[in-house]
Formats: structure tokens, sequence, C-alpha cells
């Protein structure tokens, strides 16, 4: 430690009185904007570390530290706290001031990003402390008091080292560049050109464009203030382990993300997932999804999409929303290869016939106008109102149909109510530990008017009970539905349904369940399918216990019995990838379904499910497989 300094000290700004005088107090309120002195800094050390479970970034060995202003300090240790965004260089610090090259001598030295404060330990003839305001380097305030942990040092021996550095870029409260970066995985640190962590709080940042996967592993590789570009090893039953690829352009005020997944197997999905605040009272989303089946990136021998595009708008008391579906079963030319199909009629293909093209390009249109939720005065009930239109087309394919004669365009209105009650306290708990019984209640009724001459009816009551067991610890849940569905066709309603002319207890034609909305076609039917004419009841009773008794550990269980008419029926068993799944049509009648998650650190969690189905069917008892997930 050098005990002189190796030139004059800056001109200090004395206090007016010989009593040493106290800081004004730091609020929480941040400084105006200062550009980019107090923006992304330089951080170079023989050895930085990065250390996730406490969100700390390390240095040691020749540190130097080059902020957005030009000041440049250099020290022994450093470490940064990057969710308090302050950081201490500690042990043989110099400071050298943009624009004079003579270093000031110190201990150590804090920056507070979040205040623009910044505070230095000098090494003079006797103690003393310096505060820099709004980086006024060159005046120091002499004699304030400083926080009481401005140069505290963390203990980090035992915390897992995430990755390790030479070379960092720090843009306070936003992110960390790290080039080139070792990651630890474990047995062995795997070098990277780069890695970028963005901890970001801006909530546009976090948005997915992905598909889901069982297990997802991101390597953050580039990005910037408003940017990150994101690579992925995933896994899922169907493709296996695969690449995948993701990029974020975001604001405080929009945002909009670019995937392709996955990058290896010869069926990808291109996604963008947009949205803006164009007003405080009007936002615009937007979701693009093309899915091809192509080798590489060549041309591809199939290719559909799906778009959506929504803007809801602010009212008094309510909102308006306008949305827009598209679907393009084939964005490919018509090929020229065909085959002639049962009917007579050509069948178009690329490569071979299981890439058939279909030209269909379904759109569906809405407006919905939805009230916000009123108490009712003096009860403890809440009601909600809520009105649309919409317009369906398909000028190919006729999407459905009304005594044989085909519809290519519909529209229908729909008028919606929600009555539902408070939480009400049933059974309270007198010994005050919140051991109480309540109960939640909803009635929901809907009607739409089609352009054809029908109506839909749906009704659903919502009943529901919570005994807390054990506060925070372990809670038992009772609810009970029951949902009303009647497709009014007056006399036309033996048209519209003639499965009463089902003949040896099976479909001749495709039906569609009304439970599920699932088309069904030469299945076996129970005898009392044949009296379905439009109107189903669905009645679901559910018992649940969710026991939690660590934050890294939960167990929920869950019990359901429907009864249903029509009854389901227990279809057979369908392969996805190395999957096997039950394919049902309607709800099984019993399910249990058991789910246990666990916090293997405090980033990552591992849930684990499995489902049991009572034997329905004959055959169906515990589900294929377990439920896996990785969560982050």
């Amino acid at each position: 430690m050098r005990i002189a300094l190796a030139q004059a000290p800056p001109t200090p700004v004395v206090a007016p009185s010989p009593v040493a005088t106290v800081a004004p107090p730091i609020t929480a309120t941040a400084s105006p904007a200062t550009g980019r002195r107090l923006a992304a800094f330089r951080l170079k050390a023989d050895s930085i570390v990065f250390y996730s479970n406490r969100f700390v970034v390390g240095a040691d060995g020749n540190v130097r530290v080059t902020l957005g202003d030009g000041t440049r300090l250099s020290g022994d240790t450093f470490f940064m706290d990057l969710r308090l965004n302050r950081f201490v260089i500690a042990g043989d610090v110099r400071l050298i001031v943009k624009g004079d090259e003579r270093p000031i001598e110190g201990a150590a030295f804090a920056e507070y990003f979040d205040f623009d404060r910044a505070y230095f330990a000098p090494v003079s003839p006797e103690p003393d402390r310096w505060t820099f305001a709004a980086g006024d380097y060159a005046h120091p305030l002499l004699g304030r008091l400083m926080p009481g942990d401005t140069f505290f040092l963390p203990d980090l021996s035992g915390e897992s080292q995430f990755l390790v550095s030479r070379d960092a870029t720090i843009d306070p409260r936003e992110s960390v560049r790290f080039a080139p970066a070792r990651l630890n995985f474990g047995l062995a640190r795997i070098p990277f050109p780069t890695y970028f962590l963005d901890f970001s709080q801006n909530p546009n940042y976090a948005q997915n464009a992905l598909s889901g996967a069982f297990v997802d592993g991101p390597y953050d590789f580039a990005g910037g203030r408003n940017s990150l570009a994101t690579a992925h090893i995933r896994y899922d039953t169907v493709d296996g382990v695969f690449p995948a690829i993701e990029l974020h352009q975001f604001s405080n005020n929009a945002y909009g993300v670019v995937s392709i997944n996955p990058l290896t197997r010869p069926l990808k999905q291109y996604n963008f997932l947009g949205a803006a605040k164009i007003t405080p009272d009007v936002e615009v989303h937007l979701f693009l999804q093309d899915t091809s089946f192509q080798h590489g990136f060549s041309q591809p021998l199939s290719s559909t999409a799906f778009g959506s595009f929504q803007a809801t708008a602010g009212l008094p008391h309510s909102f308006v929303q306008f949305q827009d579906l598209s679907y393009w079963d084939s964005l490919l030319a018509r090929p020229s290869k065909y085959v002639i199909d049962a009917s007579g009629q050509r069948s178009y293909y690329y490569g071979d016939p299981s890439h058939n093209w279909v030209p269909d390009h379904p759109t569906d249109l809405s407006l919905t106008w939805t009230g916000f939720r009123h108490q009712i005065h003096g009860l403890p009930l809440t009601f909600q109102l809520r009105s649309g239109y919409s317009v369906s087309t398909n000028t190919f394919t006729a999407p459905s149909s009304l005594g044989g004669v085909p519809i290519y365009q519909s529209w229908w209105k729909t008028f919606g109510a929600n009555l539902a009650t408070k939480q009400i306290t049933i059974v309270g708990d007198r010994s005050g530990r919140h051991r109480d019984l309540y109960f939640v209640g909803s009635f929901d009724k809907q009607r739409q008017y089609f352009s054809t001459p029908h109506h839909v009816d749906v009704t659903t009551t919502s009943l529901s009970l919570t005994k807390v067991i054990v506060p925070q610890r372990l809670t038992a849940l009772f609810s009970y539905t029951n949902q009303n569905i009647g497709d009014f066709y007056g006399a036309q309603q033996s048209i519209a349904y003639p499965y009463g002319s089902i003949t040896n207890a099976s479909t001749t034609s495709t039906t569609i369940n009304p439970i599920t909305g699932q088309e069904v076609t030469g299945v076996p039917f129970p005898t009392g399918y044949s009296a379905f004419d439009g109107f189903s009841t669905s009645r679901s009773f559910r018992e649940q216990i969710v026991f939690t008794p660590s934050t890294s550990f939960a167990f929920t269980g869950t019990l359901r019995q429907n009864r249903d008419f029509p009854v389901p029926i227990a279809g057979p068993t369908q392969i996805v990838g190395d999957q096997v799944l039950f394919e049902n049509y309607g709800v099984s009648p019993y399910e249990a379904d058991l789910d246990l998650r666990f916090r293997v650190s405090r980033i990552l969690s591992l849930d684990v499910g499995r489902s049991y189905f009572f034997g329905f069917g004959g055959y169906q008892r515990w589900s294929p497989q377990f439920f896996v997930q990785v969560l982050k």
C-alpha cells in the first residue's frame, strides 16, 4: 500500500462548519438522465467470476475499470451486486480522472449508480473520506457521512461459479457481456467466445417465441441495451435433442421476438411475436407462425402459416378489441405433380403425396366489447358484461354445411354476462392463524346468434371451497362445475344433428363431440349417444391438495370425476414420436393427477407429474409416460 499521494489532491469543497456535515439522505428516486456517464463500463482483470446464485460479479488481480465518462480505476479486487446496482473496488486503488493522467491513490472506491454518488477512501497523511456527486471527481465533498456498508466486500466462498472470464462490459440495471467466457457445466468449464447476461427489469425483454419443450438450455451470446440473441439446446419426445435460436428486440413500449425451432430437423417452425403500446390506452399485438417441411433451408415441400393481429383500446369502464385470425394451409404455389383421388379430383403435392397442397385460406374477424367488473352495492357480488361480432370466411372449402348445402361464410353475434362472488369466509379461524374456510362462486351465461338459423347457449356454474389447513404449507380445494351447451335449430334440429339414425351403434360419417369439439369418425358409440341432438351437459367434481413444506418442494394431488352427456368414448392410443398418448373422445370419467416440483438450485426447478385414469375403456390406467419439465 502506497502512503504518499502521487499528485496534489483535487480542490476540495470544504464543509462550512468544523463539524462534519451529513450528506443529504439517499432516496429511492434515481438521478436525472446523465447520458452514457452512468451507463455501460468496462471491467478487466486476471479473473472475473459471475456468481449466479448471488447475482454478483467478482474480479481479482490487476483489476481495471473504465467508466462511461472515461474515468479509470484500478485495484486488487472488485465486487458488484447487480441487483443493488453498485460496485466497490479495493486494495491499492488508483483513480484517474478523464483529462488528467495523474493518479489519485486510495484504499477503496465505491460507485452507487442509482443515486449518482461515489465514495473514496484516499491515502493521505490523515484519515479522510471523500464523496463525489454527479460525477464531479475533480471536486470531492470532504467529511460527508457514508452509508455503513459502502466498502462492504461479500464472502462468496463456497458459492457456485457460473462462469469465469477476463473481460466484461457491464451496463447497470441492464446487462453484462463476458468475452470470452468459460461456463461451468459441473464436470468441466467449457469455453465460449462470448456470454451475454441480460437482467433487465423491462418485462418486454422476457417474451418467448419458442414452442414448448421438456428441457431447454439457453445460451445468450449477443445483445445490448435493447436486444438479445439466444441459442438454445432443447429436448422433446418428438425431435429428441435439437438446437434453436431466438432474437429479441425491445424497448419500454414495444418488443419483437423471432425464433426458428428446431434448426436441424426437416419440420421447422418460424415464429414472430410482437407488440407495441401506441398510446396509454391503445395496444397492438402481432403473432406470425410458419411451419415448413424442408431439408436444411432449401425449398420447402410444404409450408403452412397462421397469423393473429389484435388491437385493444381502453374505454371508460370497458375496453374494445379487434382480432384478425388468418390461416394459410399452403404458402406455396400450386405444384405440377398430382394424383387422382377416389372422387376423381386432382390432389396436388410436392415431393410425394404425403406433402399435399391445399389452397385454403380461412379468416376469422371479430370485434368484442368487454366491460370492467363492477360490484353490486352492499353485496359481496360482482358482475361483468361482454358482447361481440365475428365473421368467418373460407372461399375454397366450405367450413360447414346445413342439409348438404355448403356454407363458405358465416357470422355470429355474442352476448354474455358473468356474476361472481368475492371471497367469502364460511368458517373463520378464531385463533388468528388464518386457517379459514373460503367460498367462491361464479355463474356465466352466453348466447351466440349465427347467420345460419340457430343460436348456441352456454351456461356455466362454478362453486369452490378452499380450506387452509396449515398456512403457507397445506391447503385443500374442492370445486364443482356444471356446463350446459345448447345448440338451438328449431324445426331444423334433426337436420343439424341426424345422429338418431346411427345404426349398429357406430358412426358412419364425421361427427363432433360437443364437449371437446373433436371430430369423431368410425368409432363405436355407446347406445345413449344416438340420443344426442345438440344439447350436452358436463358436470365436474375436483378435489385438490397442495403441500409446500418448504420453498424447495411442492406436491399437488388432484382427483377429478366427470359426469357428462353424451358420455365419453375411450379412443385408440396415438404415438407421437416415442410418446404414447390416450386419444379419447370427451373427458375421461375419472382422473388423478400427481405433480412434484423440486428446486434444484436458486434458478432451476424440476417438475415431475403423472396421471391415472382408473381403467377407462378397460386399458387406460397410468398415463404412458411421466411428465418431466425443467423450469427456470
